[in-house]
């Protein structure tokens, strides 16, 4: 509290040049944090996404391999595959 009451008279002490420095600075600090805060939130929303990509990559290609495996057992049996029914005959 000390600090602070000692930071108000400097203030009102100083000339109007120094006051806006003094609000220039204190500007400039709130942007540079909301910055990096704002950054951070979107790098991790970001990396979510991507993650949540993958999995549903990882997935789609599991479920292509086993379709791929049913349509080569029935290849490797002679059998004829019908696309539109999705079984062999």
């Amino acid at each position: 509290m000390i600090y602070l009451r000692g930071a108000m008279a400097l203030l009102r002490a100083s000339g109007l040049v120094t006051k806006l420095l003094v609000a220039g600075g204190l500007l400039l600090a709130v942007v540079t944090a909301y910055g990096v805060w704002h950054h951070k939130v979107y790098r991790s929303g970001y990396v979510r996404a991507l993650a949540d990509i993958a999995a549903e990559d990882k997935r789609a290609i599991g479920a292509a391999t086993e379709l791929r495996k049913t349509w080569r057992e029935c290849r490797d049996r002679g059998g004829h595959w019908i696309q539109s029914e999705g079984r062999c005959s």
